[in-house]
């Protein structure tokens, strides 16, 4: 401001002290020019009061009836009349300008908010944190205490702000629905109802108290509605998935507990009816055989009833590792020993460092047990398996390799979903063992995988992030 009055000062100085070098309209252009610059830079009213004050000075000192208000050429009284005019139009013009730009700049950041709320919504999926949100994007933007409530399966509030009572707006809720109303309902100048619209009804309202001058947009209302409805359509469709999911488990289940554990149930009975036959009399060794068939079939039966019993409590994702320090050598002992009856008839080849690692003793042996049952059951008798163990790079590493039939690469991914059992060899099982083996790892945050060994066979690899202890000081 204090330039421009100098600029002003200045030009009616100039056209006084060099009137003879410059004639009137001169003058009168270089205030215009500063009346423009009031009019961008300076308030409405002040500029107004400046560019009046230019005009009265152009008249009394430059027009040539010199430090007097007379007009004694008409020329000059049409050129005062232009000046007065164009410097009025001048400011009034740019301030509207002004205006404009003022209100362009607050609409543009007015979109930026609402890009930038709708950018935070989509990538939410949980309506409590859409709630939430959006709750504070009201606050924090627009000064607006607000409230959300849906009507399903009865009204209850979803989220409200701190300052704001559920009791107090619930009377407010229940007679908004019953009025079935779908627009807003202002009950005062800064309390208003605004409904939440899915695609077929109305499925909530939000509540709005506003704090400050400011109008809410409908926009936001619309965005919160669209965000909500997509959360809840999609809290549907999981649900509806999930279901499908159990249903088609419950179904699967029920196939492969007709079908495997029928069949260990079928020789089991036959034996021991065959045993307590009195008519018969069947010779020692017979006798044996079929005591020794019960107990083999029990024992496959248990084992098939135990992983059933495994798969569902790890499906509803209780798995959590509870770690301490183990011995690898010490876990895969246990596991062995766990399923020396199925792998009896193959030698167990075991190479790996000696040291601690900090993994869920009873999870790991679980692994190990299933991974060297299902190596054994699908190679040829007499054949050996390999266990190796390692540590590289922050993950203990176990890869247990056979000499089985191998695993076509169409399958490799395949075999580890529940109850698939490949086509190429016929064997006893429910399908589960290699599941139950993907769920343990992926709990710990690892990886289990198939590879080909060289001269046939597989080698299912399981790589689990931990801690190691070196023991190699204390054993030298």
């Amino acid at each position: 401001m204090s330039i421009l009055l100098f600029l002003y000062v200045l030009v009616i100085y100039a056209g006084v002290a060099f009137r003879d070098f410059f004639i009137e309209t001169d003058t009168a252009m270089l205030l215009l020019l500063l009346n423009i610059g009031s009019g961008i830079f300076l308030r409405k009213w002040i500029a107004y009061t400046i560019t009046a004050i230019s005009i009265i000075s152009f008249y009394f000192f430059v027009i040539p009836e010199h430090n007097s208000f007379d007009f004694r050429n008409y020329q000059h009284i049409i050129t005062f009349s232009v000046m007065a005019f164009s410097g009025v139009f001048a400011v009034r013009l740019t301030q509207s300008q002004q205006q404009k730009i003022a209100e362009n700049k607050i609409l543009r950041a007015e979109l930026n908010s609402n890009y930038n709320l709708a950018s935070v919504l989509a990538a939410l999926n949980e309506s409590h944190s859409i709630a939430k949100v959006s709750i504070a994007h009201l606050e924090q933007h627009l000064q607006i205490r607000a409230q959300i409530w849906l009507f399903s399966p009865q009204p209850y509030c979803l989220i409200t702000h701190e300052n704001l009572s559920e009791t107090r707006y619930q009377p407010l809720v229940e007679r908004f629905i019953r009025r079935q109303q779908q627009d807003v309902e202002y009950i005062s100048p800064v309390l208003s109802l605004h409904p939440l619209d899915g695609q077929s009804s109305m499925f909530g309202v939000l509540i709005i108290e506003t704090l400050s001058e400011q109008v809410f947009n409908p926009i936001l209302s619309t965005l919160i509605s669209l965000s909500l409805a997509r959360s809840e359509s999609n809290a549907a469709l999981t649900a509806a998935k999930e279901a499908n999911q159990l249903e088609q488990m419950r179904n699967t289940l029920l196939a492969a507990v007709s079908h495997d554990l029928k069949t260990p149930l079928g020789a089991i009975i036959g034996s021991a009816t065959t045993l307590i036959d009195t008519t018969l009399d069947l010779p020692q060794q017979t006798q044996n055989e079929l005591l020794q068939s019960i107990a083999e079939e029990g024992y496959s039966l248990n084992r098939s009833l135990t992983k059933l019993l495994d798969i569902s409590r790890y499906s509803i994702k209780t798995v959590i590792p509870q770690c301490d320090w183990v011995e690898p050598e010490e876990v895969i002992g246990s596991a062995i020993k766990r399923v020396e009856r199925v792998i009896k008839s193959h030698p167990i080849k075991l190479c790996g460092d000696t040291i601690l690692v900090s993994l869920d003793y009873t999870l790991i042996e679980q692994i190990i047990a299933n991974l060297v049952e299902n190596a054994a059951k699908y190679s040829p008798a007499g054949s050996g398996i390999d266990i190796q163990t390692n540590y590289r790079r922050g993950h203990f590493i176990i890869e247990i390799a056979d000499r089985g039939c191998g695993v076509a690469p169409e399958e490799r991914l395949r075999i580890f979903e529940r109850f698939y059992r490949t086509e190429q060899v016929k064997v006893k099982g429910t399908g589960l063992g290699l599941a139950i083996c993907q769920l343990i790892v992926v709990a710990h945050h690892g990886e289990i995988r198939v590879l080909s060994r060289s001269g046939g066979g597989s080698i299912f690899v399981v790589k689990i992030p931990c801690e190691k202890y070196e023991l190699t000081d204390i054993y030298e």
